[in-house]
């Protein structure tokens, strides 16, 4: 379990001083098997603003830029994106920094002033590959407007943070302390402070509204004794996009690698209680079922010997009678708390989606996870044992 501790700051008032808090977690929770200071590899990365733009005279692919840092200084940068616009805030390495996804590697690019096809640059624009947030590499990572300029990529973003990575098995049957609020809440009883969960967290009140117009969802749990609690709820009409840069931040400084925002938040989510979700495209559901009669069926059971299903990871396994599964009316679509489906998954396409939260049982869980080798967020968490009234919080 990762712990970025500047979010432990947003959930208790507790001392967060670094030594505290290792020591704390060293002899209260479990052991700690490295402590990561993330700041050294932002080191000279800062927000800055396009001021002005033109075509490189020399290559068709390149733009020249002219960037601000601050009131007094306006940078000239060549880049290889030339889709940027004069008001985009931008992250921008100064000459003799290391660009951040080189920085534990055997050789790290320091960044130089240099010319680039005869024009003079005077450093790095950056796309969320080299600021290692994300897997694009192709185009220079546009920050969010309120950015100030000037300020360090690091610190606006949280980047500025210390990980602790707790040992999995210190925490065998500690399912609350796999997300950052049972942490948070663990850390303040330690230091004798009081401790309150969000009020989103703990309030019954459903703080959302249905439409008249339902997606049709139909959910069957044949295997209650494995999974105690099942719950569902479909949504429409949403937008899938890149992740903002703050939940991107977030996830990498969690050891989890950022999709897209729908998956980035079931995640965000099960980081900050410990209770995995996954979202399945409904439309695919549907699409893919001989018996959906238009609308989505969601079947807990047990699979069927000899069953297949393509996994998120580009897999084909076969399954046994042993494996719990999530199917449509006729064929499994995930694998219960262990893996979803490459067929349901969610893309830059989808527009109407259907979120699982869900209890099972912990020992069939990591019965699948060891038959099939799969090892996944959710497995982690699942195996150390949930409250089934954790998946309607």
């Amino acid at each position: 379990m990762k712990l970025p501790v500047n979010s432990i700051k947003k959930f208790c008032k507790c001392n967060t001083d670094i030594e505290d808090i290792v020591n704390i977690v060293s002899t209260k929770i479990g052991a700690i098997e490295e402590v990561i200071e993330l700041s050294v590899m932002y080191e000279g990365v800062y927000v800055t603003q396009i001021i002005s733009k033109k075509e490189h005279p020399n290559a068709d692919k390149l733009g020249i830029y002219q960037i601000a840092l601050d009131k007094e200084e306006n940078i000239q940068v060549v880049a290889g994106d030339k889709k940027l616009n004069v008001g985009d805030k931008v992250a921008y390495i100064k000459p003799g920094y290391i660009v951040p996804s080189t920085f534990n590697t055997l050789e790290p690019l320091k960044i130089k002033t240099l010319k680039v096809r005869g024009v003079l640059s005077n450093g790095m624009l950056c796309s969320e590959r080299e600021l290692n947030i994300g897997p694009d590499g192709d185009r220079v990572l546009v920050l969010d407007s309120e950015a100030p300029v000037g300020v360090s990529f690091a610190d606006y973003y949280e980047l500025n943070d210390i990980v602790i990575d707790i040992e999995n098995k210190a925490l065998t049957n500690r399912g609350d302390l796999f997300g950052i609020i049972g942490l948070a809440r663990e850390i303040s009883a330690a230091q004798g402070l009081p401790f309150s969960s969000p009020q989103w967290y703990t309030e019954d009140t459903l703080l959302y509204k249905t439409e008249k117009e339902l997606l049709p969802l139909e959910v069957k749990n044949q295997s209650a004794n494995l999974c105690p609690r099942y719950v569902c709820v479909s949504m429409r009409n949403v937008h899938v996009s890149n992740s903002p840069v703050w939940l991107k931040s977030l996830l990498i400084r969690a050891g989890i690698k950022p999709v897209n925002n729908i998956v980035d938040i079931t995640n965000y989510l099960a980081l900050l209680t410990g209770q995995p979700l996954h979202a399945f495209d409904y439309d695919k559901v549907v699409k893919r079922d001989p018996g959906s009669n238009g609308e989505a069926n969601i079947v807990v059971r047990l699979a069927k010997d000899g069953e297949k299903i393509h996994t998120l990871d580009g897999d084909i396994i076969q399954l046994s009678s042993s494996n719990l599964v999530i199917a449509d009316s006729t064929n499994p679509i995930a694998l219960g708390g262990v893996i979803g489906g490459m067929d349901t998954q969610i893309d830059m396409n989808t527009k109407n989606i259907i979120i699982e939260s869900a209890c099972f049982d912990r020992y069939i869980i990591r019965k699948t996870s060891m038959e099939h080798g799969l090892f996944t967020e959710a497995v982690t968490r699942y195996t150390k044992g949930q409250s089934p009234e954790l998946s309607l919080s």
